[in-house]
């Protein structure tokens, strides 16, 4: 069909092309929107997050690295036992505490094994049931763990770039002062401390920053282009229906449509023979 065509059947329709796109707009909110309706509310969809990441570095109060005696093996595996304390909940807590975040929003996980099998990385069913509670979670830490480096790295995601680096930051400063209030408690020697500081600045940034426009704009193309495609064939079919209503109408030469059949059977009826034509 012609362009101009097109567009002129969409003109005199325009008020159903009205409605299409009002639909439209309705779909494009929705898109980027969760709508509540009990209470009434309009939450944003998670298309748009912001991430940050930092380091933990485990250490001595006298550096290790500044000392060739010192043996950093023990470290490492201090490392790795950190790693796997601050995915579990308590640890959680007192990141969230830390950070100013509700507890039950942030979802942890790791460390991994790297040189495990496929089969033996594979979360059981018990951790994989609390992962998929936690796909829902509005902000969320991962631990990675190097077993030659006494470093811990921690990746945080989070809605807004604020969020993310006060997570990330405050996985370090959690614990840190868990360990020092249990050395405290229990009175461990300067000599045998461990001590955690956080190894340079927090760095993160936004990622799929106006997705939520993009997605908003295609869905609002797709549903108007669709409803507009309807309307077309709509009206097709409207005028084939009102051409199929006239086909019983009586023909000009006054014959009323009736073939010589017909034309024989009201000879028979009225007893007149039937003239021959032709």
């Amino acid at each position: 069909m012609e362009p101009a065509r097109t567009l002129k059947i969409l003109w005199r329709r325009r008020r159903l092309v009205v409605l299409g796109a009002a639909i439209a707009l309705l779909a494009a909110l929705l898109s980027i929107y969760r709508v509540g309706f009990l209470p009434p509310s309009l939450e944003s969809r998670n298309n748009v997050f912001a991430t940050a990441s930092s380091e933990i570095l485990v250490d001595t109060p006298r550096s290790a690295f500044a000392d060739f005696s010192f043996d950093l093996e023990p470290l490492d595996t201090r490392a790795a036992v950190f790693a796997r304390f601050l995915a579990s909940p308590a640890a959680v807590a007192l990141i969230a505490e830390e950070a100013e975040l509700p507890f039950n929003a942030i979802e942890a996980q790791g460390p991994f094994e790297l040189n495990l099998p496929e089969v033996q990385q594979a979360p059981t069913a018990e951790k994989r049931s609390s992962q998929i509670l936690g796909e829902g979670a509005l902000y969320r830490l991962r631990f990675e763990n190097n077993p030659s480096l006494p470093i811990v790295s921690v990746h945080a995601q989070a809605p807004e770039r604020e969020q993310a680096a006060a997570l990330a930051k405050a996985a370090p400063a959690a614990l840190s002062a868990y360990i020092e209030r249990i050395q405290a408690e229990q009175r461990t020697p300067v000599n045998r401390q461990v001590e955690v500081r956080q190894l340079g600045n927090t760095t993160g940034g936004t990622v799929n920053e106006g997705a939520n426009l993009q997605i908003a704009t295609l869905v609002f193309l797709v549903v108007l282009g669709g409803w507009c495609m309807l309307l077309i064939p709509a009206r097709t079919i409207a005028r084939g229906w009102r051409g199929a209503g006239g086909e019983g109408e009586p023909s000009r030469n006054g014959s009323g449509g009736r073939n010589g059949r017909g034309r024989a059977e009201d000879a028979l009826r009225t007893g007149r023979p039937r003239q021959r034509t032709g």
